[in-house]
């Protein structure tokens, strides 16, 4: 197709000279499993390629069925067994990682009644990866158990004021799920071959840097915080490949990927809730290696649920999403790393109707950036970010983009100030005295942790004290993109004047975040890893949380201790 053949053009040309000296023999061996690290669970993504690929050439980015560019460890999983005997290679894996996490914020209040509320849940999680290989052929499986918040989140009447009492009292879009039994994240079959593969079943999808697609895999790493706690799930028939390696050079790089899609859960959707989402997606990439890509992921989806019968909760939306990152510079004791995404949405939705406004108009944009400069034992971390926001939430026009609740920008202000005021929004906008009916959308007030409404940068350093012993913190600076409006309070106190959910006017400063961290790392056996992550922040809210009075609220301290074993 002309457009394909001149994307590609485009595609290569931004390659230029970095894609030059791609690795002209085959590709890799495939590797069994990626046993992770204990901030890290394990995932299962391998190379595609060739028997063995010479010693002194640069491999290609492997192609990651979930469109993910991710690095593979050099060795393999334990728990391999091989039929030596036969012409089939026959391998069983196992892996898997444990989670204890306990956090805490200081009270702080969730709407005008000003009464404080304390959030501090501790949360487990096991996960297994077990997969069994026949050849080109695979079955993989991941789920984990006794995962969620055990207690500390905000259902209990003693934590919370007198109308205040249960958790109805909350939206279900919370940054901390209540524990589960069972969560099966994978379970597909797979069959690959010299320079592409086919994936059908439940699967994790990941995108760039996870803006908009993320498989909730990977808790942060030393240098970023937060805790992942979800991971954007479906049912998916993929195919991936390679379609010019015969061509060599930089044609080797070129990777392309169509896979039709049933949601199951992700930050728009939720299969158990009766939503049915369903989407093509069409992505091409090129990867010199895993540290030097560019791509563009293509998505139309059309969702609906089951429970509604008058055309209400309908979404037609087309999206598109350039993501990339680049080693630009690399020695020794330095290097200097970019990476970027940006998303843009269009198209229609009732899931917000009104009578003025039976079809809503979406137009969003989200972006997301970060760079990373390594000197020795130091690193400098400069991320910055932007998601739209909605000016007037009454009109024909839905503008407010959410990044992934999986994709973490510090601790407390995006994560708990933000989200459990939102929770709280989102059931007073459907407080039966002020309309006799709930407003159509009202349950999707909850950002659950998304970065929404609202551009921020985040400047950090890191400091690695030993091999084992990493420092690091930084201050994070956030302003809204839009008034930070409560439509409770807009509506009844302010009368379509903005009021944000203290009953304050809201200015456009979200506030400074002072965040910390330190993290440990052991190695007691070659097979085990364990890692010790210990988190602090301290919220300075800015004027978009006044008061009625025109004071601030209070500051909002966090704290967060987590262990982690994998192997």
């Amino acid at each position: 197709m002309p457009v394909v053949r001149a994307l590609t053009a485009l595609l290569l040309l931004a390659c230029g000279q970095a894609l030059a000296q791609t690795n002209e023999a085959g590709v890799l061996e495939p590797k069994a499993v990626n046993p992770g690290t204990a901030d890290a669970p394990p995932q299962v993504l391998r190379e595609l390629g060739p028997e063995v690929a010479p010693a002194a050439a640069q491999t290609p980015a492997p192609i990651q069925y979930d469109v993910a560019p991710v690095t593979l460890p050099a060795t393999p999983a334990t728990d391999e067994k091989k039929d030596e005997g036969s012409g089939w290679n026959v391998s069983a894996n196992l892996s898997g990682s444990l989670r204890a996490a306990y956090q805490g914020a200081t009270a702080f209040p969730l709407d005008s009644s000003l009464a404080p509320v304390t959030i501090a849940p501790l949360t487990t999680r096991v996960r297994v990866t077990p997969e069994v290989h026949l050849g080109g052929f695979a079955v993989i499986a991941e789920a984990d158990a006794a995962t969620g918040a055990i207690f500390g989140v905000p259902n209990l009447v003693a934590s919370l004021p007198t109308d205040f009492p249960t958790r109805s009292q909350l939206a279900s879009r919370v940054p901390y799920p209540a524990i589960t039994a069972l969560d099966l994240r994978k379970l597909y079959f797979e069959y690959k071959w010299a320079s592409g593969a086919f994936r059908v079943g439940q699967q994790t999808s990941n995108w760039g840097l996870g803006l908009l697609a993320n498989d909730g895999a990977k808790d942060p790493e030393a240098g970023d915080f937060g805790q992942q706690q979800f991971g954007n799930l479906t049912y998916r028939a993929l195919l991936v490949a390679r379609p010019f390696v015969g061509l060599g050079g930089a044609w080797r790089a070129f990777e392309t990927a169509i896979a039709a899609d049933l949601i199951v859960r992700d930050t728009n959707a939720d299969f158990s809730l009766g939503d049915r989402a369903f989407q093509g997606v069409l992505a091409l990439r090129l990867a010199k290696d895993p540290e030097n890509t560019l791509g563009v992921y293509a998505v139309y989806r059309s969702q609906r649920n089951i429970f509604v019968t008058d055309g209400g909760k309908a979404t037609d939306v087309f999206v598109l999403d350039v993501a990339g990152k680049w080693e630009l510079y690399k020695r020794r004791s330095r290097s200097f790393k970019v990476g970027f995404e940006a998303v843009g949405i269009t198209g229609t939705t009732t899931q917000a109707r009104t009578d003025v406004a039976p079809v809503a108009k979406v137009g969003e944009f989200g972006l997301a950036i970060k760079t990373v400069y390594r000197i020795g034992r130091g690193t400098i971390y400069l991320d910055g970010g932007y998601a739209s926001g909605d000016q007037n939430p009454a009109d024909d026009r839905i503008e407010g983009f959410k990044f992934d609740r999986d994709f973490k920008v510090g601790l407390v202000l995006f994560d708990h100030v933000l989200a459990y005021q939102s929770a709280r929004a989102a059931v007073r906008a459907s407080d039966p005295t002020l309309t006799g009916v709930a407003p159509e959308g009202a349950e999707l007030l909850g950002t659950g942790g998304s970065v929404t409404g609202a551009w921020y940068l985040f400047p950090r350093v890191k400091y690695g004290v030993t091999e084992w012993l990493d420092l690091y913190g930084g201050p994070l600076f956030a302003f809204s993109t839009a008034k930070l409006a409560d439509p409770f309070n807009t509506r009844v106190v302010g009368g379509g004047v903005p009021v944000n959910a203290l009953g304050g006017t809201p200015g456009r400063y979200l506030g400074t975040e002072i965040d910390l961290g330190v993290q440990a790392h052991f190695r007691p056996a070659p097979e085990l890893l364990f890692t010790v992550t210990g988190e602090g922040g301290l919220f300075l809210p800015g004027d978009a949380f006044s008061l009625p009075d025109g004071s601030l609220m209070p500051p909002v301290g966090f704290g967060r201790v987590r262990l982690a074993v994998s192997i």
